[in-house]
């Protein structure tokens, strides 16, 4: 039986966002980075509407393209994570 998750097809960047959450919370990096990329990608999109955006729609953006980038940075740094001090006993 497929996990949830795997079903799932978002439309909007919060939509897609919230996926890449579930994707890191259950250790599925490669997914996850691609749904916040995904987020990130549409928060863009929306966010080059110009001045017909509302203010508050916007702002929601804007938060959303940095919770994005934020979440593939710090999925990057877990993966690349090496400690020096168990390598040099």
């Amino acid at each position: 039986m497929p996990e949830m998750i795997d079903i799932i097809t978002p439309g909007s960047a919060s939509q897609w966002y919230d996926l890449g959450v579930s994707f890191r919370k259950s250790a599925r990096f490669g997914e996850a980075i691609n749904a916040f990329q995904k987020a990130a990608d549409l928060a863009v999109e929306e966010l080059s509407r110009g001045d017909s955006l509302p203010r508050a729609d916007r702002e929601a953006a804007e938060t959303l393209l940095s919770r994005s980038i934020a979440s593939i940075e710090l999925i990057r740094e877990i993966n690349g994570f090496v400690n020096t001090d168990l390598m040099n006993p």
